[in-house]
């Protein structure tokens, strides 16, 4: 049985790594924490994955690819209870932007499924390879900023049309009364990115602002009735 949710209190940390390197070939270095915060000892296996992520944010993961070149200090090791364990990296591309996902699959965990399966964990840590080259103000495009009434949400969709990965670290939805604010999604290169926004605030949403590292995007926001 396979679990994405720390049931038992296992960790990794941190979660996303961006770096950035000065060109294709060049290699990026970090670590990676895991914490075994449970009483037993516990096997850690890991597995470098390559993923896409669809314009509704679905994840599909695929072996490694051939251009992305990843080295860690180990691959399987264990961990003592209420310990913590590093592993370090290196990792390189042919061409950047790259990301990859490492898999952490925990195991021997001494309860069982009701069935009587054993149990896993499994624990994911995003590497991203990045050139210094950021995206652009004028290369992130609102396609839609629409609010929908009926279902009380507003539909964002954003296009990045340029070759850099760019972050979105926040969205934020206000009317003259109320305010929403979705969390921060990625914007990969050549490609766009729809997340819907919850609105109970009073009043119609009328304005948008996506805020990045670097800049803020902003653009009204239009209605439709039921």
């Amino acid at each position: 049985m396979l679990s994405a949710t720390p049931v038992f209190a296992q960790t990794v940390q941190p979660l996303i790594d961006e770096n950035i390197v000065k060109g294709p070939g060049k290699t990026a270095s970090g670590k990676i924490e895991y914490t075994n915060d449970s009483t037993q000892t516990l096997s850690v296996v890991l597995e470098p994955k390559s993923f896409t992520v669809s314009d509704t944010g679905e994840l599909s993961y695929r072996p490694l690819d051939d251009g992305i070149h990843a080295k860690f200090s180990t691959m399987s090791f264990r961990i003592p209870p209420k310990q913590n364990f590093f592993v370090f990296y290196e990792a390189s591309a042919d061409k950047l932007p790259s990301w990859f996902v490492v898999y952490a699959t925990f195991g021997g965990f001494k309860e069982r499924t009701p069935e009587g399966f054993r149990i896993q964990i499994q624990l994911l840590h995003t590497i991203y390879v990045l050139p210094k080259q950021e995206l652009q103000k004028d290369e992130l495009v609102v396609r839609v900023a629409e609010y929908r009434a009926g279902e009380k949400k507003v539909i964002l969709r954003v296009e990045n049309t340029g070759p850099s990965f760019g972050r979105v670290l926040e969205a934020d939805v206000t009317s003259a009364k109320g305010r929403s604010t979705q969390g921060g999604f990625p914007v990969f290169p050549f490609s766009q990115r729809q997340v819907q926004i919850p609105w109970e605030a009073a009043g119609n949403p009328s304005k948008l602002q996506l805020r990045l590292a670097h800049f803020k995007l902003e653009q009204s926001v239009a209605s439709t009735t039921p």
